[in-house]
C-alpha cells in the first residue's frame, strides 16, 4: 500500500484549541464552539427543538432514527440529544424496540484533555460524558463507534474530512439496500465566511441523496450560501427566531426526493465493487432466529452482537462445550498489527484494538477478573528498522496513549509496550459473552456438528447426523477444521491453516522478572504461583495432537529469548523434564490475513458476469446481486481472533439489519468474501 493511505490519516488532527475566558476557541477557524450566552440553552433552540426531535421520536412509526451532525467539536449536541433520548425512553414504554443511532463528522476532533476540560462545564450530562470520555477514541482517521447498550444509542464518529465521509456513507447505502437515511441533521459547523468548503452546493447534494422525503435540518446560520444550495436540492426552507442576540436561523425539510445523475452506461471497475452490492435479504423480523455455525470465539462474539441489535440466535457446536477448537487456547493475546504505510490491514487492526479495549473497559470488575490473566504486553518487532519506523508512525499519529517505548527493556531497540493490551482467558471469555445473552435470545446446540448445508424453497436447511433444521438467516464461523469450507469457496487458493502449540512451566527466577507478557515470535504469559503459560505457531508440524518435539522447540527458542533480553535461561536439563502439557489449535488465515467478513457470493453467477473482468466493458444494465441471500460468513481470523472477533462480528451483524458499520466502506470491501474470486479474474 502506498503512502496515500497515510495522506488520508495527515487530513484529520486534533482541533487546535485556546481557553479564552474558560471557554474554547478555535484558531483554526478563528471562531468560537457555542454561544457565550448559554451553550446548552443554544443547543436545544437551534437543534433539538428547531428539528422537532422529541415529537418525531414520539409520532413517527419507525424504530431506529438516524441523526448526522456536521461538525462534532465539543460533543455537546450529542450529550444534549442522549439526555433527551433517555427522557422520552423513559416516558414512552410502547416503544421500547426503538434505536437512536447518531452519525457525527469531525475533521477536527477535541483531544480528550479538551473534551474532558469541555464537558465540565455541564454538570447536567456528567454521567453521559464521562461514559463517552472513556470510550473516546484516539484522534486518528476513520469510523469509530461507541454503544450505549443501556440507552439503547450508538455514536458513530466519523473523523475524517466531509467529503470523504459523505462518500463513503453513500456507497455504503447502495451497496446495503439504501439503509442508510438520515432523519434529522444538525448542521453545526463554524460560519460559512471561516469555513465555506462545509456549505458548499455539492456538499447540499450529498445530504439530500442520504435524506428521504421529509428529512428535517436546522442550523443557526441564515447567509444566502447556506440558504440556496438546500432549496436547489429540494429543501423547503423556513427561518425562525435564532438563539440569544442572534435574530433568525434556519429550519428546513425536505420535500423532493433526491434523484441521483445519471450514471454512465458502463461500470469503472476502478471506482465501483458491483459484486459486492446485497440486495437479496430480508431483515430478520421479531421472532425469526439466526443460525451460527460454530461455537468459538467468532461465534460467541456474533451471538453476542445479534443480541445486542434485539436478534434471536440458535448456535451450533460440534463439540461438548464452546471454544474447544483454535479458541480453545487458555490465553489470548491482544495487540494492533500497524505498519509504517498505515495499510487498510493496519486500519482494521487499530479500529479493532479500540472496540476490544471499550467493551473490556465496560465489564463489570467480577467479569474483569475472570477473564484477565495479565495487563500489559511488552512487543519485540521484528527487527531496529521496523521498531523505528514504528515508533515514529505512533509519534504522526498521536497514538503515544496506547503505544510507548518499553521502560522495562529501554536498551532493547527493538521493544514496544502496549500497556492498554491484555492477556485473556478465552474459552471464560467466550462463556462471559454467551452469559450476556438472555436465555429467550440465545438456544445453544452443543454435540450438533453440521454436516451440510443446502438452500430449498427459501431456506437454509443445515444437518447433523440425526437432525435437520431450517433457517431464512445462517452465519458460518467455524474455523480451519469445518467440513464446510469447500461449500463456502474457502479453499487453498485462498486461505490456509497454521497449527498452534500452548506449555506450561514454572520459574521462580522468572517470576521475580517478568510482569508483562512478553510477545515476539513466542509468547511468555507470567501468572500466579511463579507459573508461565508458552504459546506460539507452527508452519512445520502437523500433528493433531500435543508433540514434545514442538514442545521442546518452543522451549529452546524462550530460552534464546531470554538470552537476547537479558533474563535467565531455561536449561537444557529442564527443558527435558517439562511435563508434556497444554493444548494444540488449528488458525485458519485467508491469503491477504484479513478476516473473510461478509455475504457468502454464488460463485457460479459471479463467474457468468464477470469472467471477463478488464478485457472488455462491463454494461451497467447486466450487473446483478451476487450473494447467497440469508448466508453469511464471519471466519479466518488467523493468530488474531481474540482481536478481530469484536469488531467482525459487528460489523456482519450490520450486514444483516442494514445498519451502520463500524467500518468505512473500503475495509468492509477488503473483508468481503468475494475479493478472493474477484483478483483471480483480474490476474487471469
Amino acid at each position: 500500500m502506498s503512502s496515500a493511505q497515510l495522506k488520508k490519516f495527515a487530513t484529520v488532527k486534533p482541533a487546535e484549541i485556546e481557553w479564552r475566558n474558560g471557554l474554547p476557541f478555535s484558531t483554526e477557524f478563528n471562531d468560537v464552539y457555542f454561544s457565550v450566552y448559554g451553550a446548552v440553552e443554544e443547543s436545544q433552540h437551534v437543534f433539538i427543538d428547531g428539528n422537532h426531535l422529541t415529537d418525531d421520536w414520539k409520532d413517527l412509526e419507525q424504530d431506529q432514527f438516524y441523526i448526522a451532525e456536521l461538525g462534532f467539536g465539543s460533543g455537546l449536541n450529542f450529550l444534549n440529544t442522549a439526555h433527551h433520548w433517555r427522557a422520552h425512553l423513559a416516558q414512552h414504554d410502547k416503544h421500547c424496540g426503538q434505536h437512536l443511532h447518531y452519525i457525527a463528522i469531525e475533521k477536527r476532533p477535541f483531544s480528550p484533555s479538551d473534551f474532558e476540560k469541555t464537558s465540565k462545564l455541564w454538570s447536567q450530562f456528567s454521567d453521559l460524558s464521562s461514559q463517552l470520555l472513556c470510550a473516546y477514541p484516539s484522534q486518528t482517521y476513520g469510523r469509530h463507534q461507541i454503544h450505549f447498550p443501556q440507552w439503547r444509542l450508538t455514536l458513530t464518529l466519523m473523523l475524517m474530512p466531509l467529503e470523504d465521509a459523505f462518500d463513503d456513507l453513500i456507497k455504503e447505502s447502495r451497496s446495503q439496500q439504501n439503509k442508510i437515511k438520515i432523519d434529522h441533521w444538525f448542521l453545526d459547523g463554524f460560519a460559512p465566511t471561516k469555513n465555506t468548503s462545509m456549505w458548499s452546493e455539492n456538499n447540499a447534494q450529498k445530504i439530500a441523496q442520504l435524506s428521504k422525503v421529509g428529512t428535517r435540518l436546522a442550523t443557526y446560520s441564515v447567509a444566502a450560501s447556506v440558504k440556496k444550495p438546500l432549496i436547489k436540492v429540494g429543501f423547503e426552507i423556513n427561518k425562525r427566531k435564532g438563539f440569544a442576540k442572534k435574530r433568525e436561523m434556519l429550519t428546513a425539510i425536505l420535500k423532493q426526493p433526491h434523484v441521483e445523475k445519471k450514471q454512465s452506461k458502463f461500470i469503472n471497475i476502478k471506482y465501483e465493487n458491483p459484486w459486492i452490492n446485497i440486495a437479496r435479504n430480508n431483515i430478520p423480523n421479531d421472532h425469526e432466529r439466526i443460525a451460527i455455525i460454530g461455537g468459538g470465539i467468532a461465534g460467541c462474539s456474533t451471538a453476542y452482537s445479534l443480541s445486542q441489535k434485539g436478534f434471536n440466535c440458535d448456535l451450533f457446536e460440534a463439540h461438548s462445550n464452546i471454544a474447544q477448537g483454535a479458541s480453545g487456547a487458555a490465553a489470548g493475546i491482544f495487540h494492533p498489527q500497524l505498519s509504517s504505510d498505515m495499510n487498510i490491514g493496519s486500519q482494521f487492526n487499530w479500529l479493532a484494538y479500540l472496540t476490544l479495549l471499550r467493551f473490556l473497559s465496560s465489564m463489570k470488575e467480577d467479569e474483569s477478573q475472570s477473564i484477565l490473566l495479565s495487563q500489559g504486553v511488552q512487543r519485540f518487532l521484528e527487527n531496529k528498522k521496523i521498531a523505528e519506523n514504528f515508533k515514529q508512525l505512533c509519534s504522526a499519529l498521536g497514538l503515544t496513549k496506547w503505544i510507548t517505548r518499553s521502560s522495562v527493556y529501554p536498551d532493547n531497540e527493538r521493544c514496544m509496550y502496549f500497556p492498554h493490551s491484555a492477556v485473556v482467558n478465552m474459552s471464560t471469555y467466550c462463556q462471559v459473552l454467551l452469559d450476556k445473552i438472555s436465555n429467550e435470545q440465545l438456544c445453544l446446540n452443543e454435540n450438533s456438528k453440521i454436516e451440510n448445508i443446502k438452500f430449498n424453497d427459501g431456506y437454509w436447511r443445515l444437518s447433523t447426523l440425526n437432525k435437520t433444521y431450517q433457517y431464512k438467516q445462517v452465519i458460518f464461523c467455524g474455523g480451519a477444521k469445518s467440513n464446510l469450507l469447500e461449500q463456502l469457496n474457502i479453499t487453498a487458493r485462498n486461505s490456509n491453516t497454521t497449527r498452534g502449540q500452548t506449555c506450561y512451566f514454572n520459574s521462580k527466577i522468572l517470576s521475580a522478572k517478568i510482569k508483562n507478557t512478553l510477545c515476539e515470535k513466542i509468547y511468555i504469559v507470567p501468572k500466579d504461583n511463579d507459573h508461565f503459560h508458552l504459546g506460539t505457531t507452527f508452519e512445520d508440524f502437523e500433528d493433531d495432537c500435543l508433540n514434545n518435539l514442538s514442545q521442546n522447540d518452543m522451549l529452546n527458542r524462550t530460552s534464546k529469548f531470554l538470552k537476547e533480553v537479558d533474563l535467565p535461561q531455561i536449561s537444557q536439563h529442564e527443558i527435558e523434564s517439562i511435563e508434556l502439557a497444554g493444548t494444540v489449535g488449528y488458525r485458519l488465515h485467508s491469503s491477504d490475513r484479513l478476516p473473510i467478513v461478509g455475504a457468502a457470493i454464488n460463485q457460479e453467477k459471479l463467474f457468468s458476469d464477470f469472467q471477463n473482468l478488464g478485457q472488455k466493458k462491463l454494461s451497467r444494465d447486466s450487473i446483478s446481486h451476487y450473494n447467497l441471500p440469508g448466508l453469511w460468513i464471519n471466519t479466518a481470523y488467523g493468530s488474531h481472533g481474540l482481536l478481530y472477533s469484536l469488531i467482525a462480528s459487528q460489523h456482519l451483524c450490520s450486514l444483516i439489519s442494514n445498519d451502520i458499520s463500524p467500518l468505512q466502506n473500503y475495509i468492509s470491501n477488503a473483508l468481503h468474501p468475494a475479493r478472493f474470486f474477484i483478483r483471480d479474474l483480474k490476474t487471469n
